[in-house]
């Protein structure tokens, strides 16, 4: 009883702050002609107040912000006396002819606030990142405000759980449509205005911040992820908390270990990384291709090197079971062997080192590297693994195998890998294949004029035919991971249901918006509990 006054209580006070601070605003700056919003120092209002994302329409933000903290006070204070609104629903909804079992009439309270704050903290995210890294300009009040919406979603998760004991389930998926909705219709439409690396750098750093500070982790954990015990997984002698990992690509720069389990990530692989230093293929990196949902890459393994990672994360733990991809130093070597030392060398380093890895990927599919793909052919790939064999890896070891490669080809491959020491393998990287159908004609011409591979939905087909494959001839000889074309919980659901063991994904993530992972996860546990 004590908790649940308690926290009726902070939607109260919170909403008050809220109040103050959005009144303040709009008094100052549209009530007061002339006048402008005193800042403190290091902050610049009038650059954010006087910009084009300070009005929606017509309608200035503080105004609007003034609606939304004086509508949760009234339910805040409904909610602390208790009054059930049910009935003001039930009349409303007879007034309007609604049919008797529509869900206007059975609406509370806390329903109310619990569509409220999540609407709140969604659209005060969105208004951080347009501060931070379109404006480049902080308002201190609307800084507060952000933090007073967080707050008041945080009230709500806690009041949802400790005081009502309900489930998540409803919340959460009331949750991921609300910033499934924003992300698509307000937030990506923005940010594909922009360069497509710029962006990802701008949110790898924004992603990094937030990893640093244990309140800032907490509010994502709200917003986006979905934990729930049926969703564990014990495979490799690993424990997964779900079956959904970051691909490599991503993070080739290890700066998001600290955020990625409160985005909703279950494991999370950091690379590929490279024996040396490589600064990347020349620029433009990264392209978006809208009509095919996909992503033309052509990074070249870009990264800081094996050693550079090893003084980043050494001592550093991890909450998800992490691992690192290798690959060959992106440069011309003078023969296979002095290739095969380079990836040896980055193994060595890390299995010496104090990095907390779950586990390795051995990535010899990258098309965007100098020398191609030299060993995705049987004797190379030979060659390459007797030697990792020397090495007596302690971890598991998957391998990230070609996506355009014939079933015969494949085959082979899998038929070497069955004599060493792998445990699974990844299906598969990006596609080559510049016929490939699910490329529209448009960003096909794109392709053929610009350097780079495919990722996304033109790899969805050729992924799913190899787990099948590799499912079939080989059953339970190897974990297999579905990486390409997962958009939808529908998409990763698939993939386990052809045999996949684990998934991965990056393109999703960028066209859908990060609620996806929580998505998948919301659908995985609900189909274990129906059975």
């Amino acid at each position: 009883m004590r908790m649940k006054t308690a926290l009726s209580l902070l939607y109260i006070v919170l909403s008050m702050i809220g109040i103050a601070d959005a009144g303040y605003i709009t008094v100052n700056e549209y009530l007061i002609p002339g006048r402008e919003v005193v800042c403190g120092p290091g902050f610049d209002c009038s650059s954010v107040l006087d910009s084009p994302y300070a009005h929606i329409g017509p309608f200035p933000l503080a105004v609007l912000g003034l609606v939304f903290y004086s509508t949760v006070f009234i339910l805040g204070v409904l909610n602390f006396l208790e009054v059930d609104v049910r009935p003001f629903f039930n009349r409303l909804a007879n007034k309007l002819k609604l049919n008797k079992l529509s869900p206007i009439r059975f609406i509370t309270t806390h329903e109310l606030l619990v569509f409220l704050t999540i609407f709140g903290a969604l659209f005060s995210l969105y208004l951080l990142i347009v501060m931070g890294y379109i404006l480049r300009a902080w308002c201190q009040f609307c800084l507060i405000s952000a933090g007073t919406s967080m707050s008041l979603f945080l009230i709500t998760i806690l009041y949802t759980t400790l005081v009502q004991n309900r489930s998540l389930f409803v919340l959460k998926n009331l949750n991921f449509k609300i910033f499934s909705f924003l992300y698509k219709n307000l937030l990506k439409p923005m940010l594909f205005l922009f360069d497509a690396e710029k962006v990802h750098n701008s949110f790898t750093s924004f992603g990094e911040v937030l990893g640093n500070f244990g309140l800032t982790q907490k509010i994502t954990h709200a917003s986006f992820a979905f934990k729930h015990p049926t969703t564990a997984k014990k495979i490799d002698g690993i424990t997964f908390p779900n079956r959904i990992g970051l691909s490599a690509g991503f993070d080739y720069n290890a700066s998001l270990t600290g955020i990625l389990p409160d985005v909703g990530f279950g494991w999370h692989t950091i690379g590929t990384i490279t024996y040396e230093p490589y600064a990347g293929n020349p620029t433009p990196r990264l392209k978006r291709l809208p009509e095919s949902k996909g992503l033309l890459v052509n990074k070249g393994l870009k990264n800081i090197g094996a050693r550079g990672i090893i003084k980043k994360l050494e001592g550093r733990k991890f909450r998800i079971p992490t691992g690192v991809s290798i690959a060959s130093t992106n440069k011309l070597f003078k023969n296979t062997k002095e290739q095969i030392v380079d990836i040896l060398m980055s193994f060595k380093l890390f299995e010496e080192s104090r990095v907390d890895l779950s586990y390795y990927e051995l990535n010899i599919s990258c098309p965007n590297t100098f020398g191609g793909e030299p060993f995705t052919t049987p004797g190379r790939l030979k060659l390459l693994l007797t030697a990792l064999d020397k090495l007596d890896i302690t971890k598991p070891l998957y391998v990230k195998m070609p996506i355009d490669q014939s079933e015969e080809d494949t085959l082979q491959l899998l038929k070497v890998l069955d004599k060493y020491n792998i445990q699974g393998v990844i299906l598969g990287n990006l596609t080559k294949n510049k016929n490939n159908p699910a490329v529209s004609k448009t960003e096909r011409k794109i392709w053929r004029e610009g350097k780079g591979n495919v990722s996304g939905k033109a790899t969805w087909e050729l992924s799913n035919n190899l787990i099948k494959l590799t499912k079939k001839k080989y059953k339970k000889r190897f974990t297999i991971i579905g990486t390409g074309g997962i958009f939808t919980a529908a998409d990763a659901d698939k993939k386990l249901k052809l045999g996949a063991d684990l998934v991965q994904l990056i393109t999703g993530m960028v066209f859908e918006g990060p609620q996806l992972l929580g998505e998948i996860s919301h659908l995985q546990a609900r189909k274990k509990l129906a059975n």
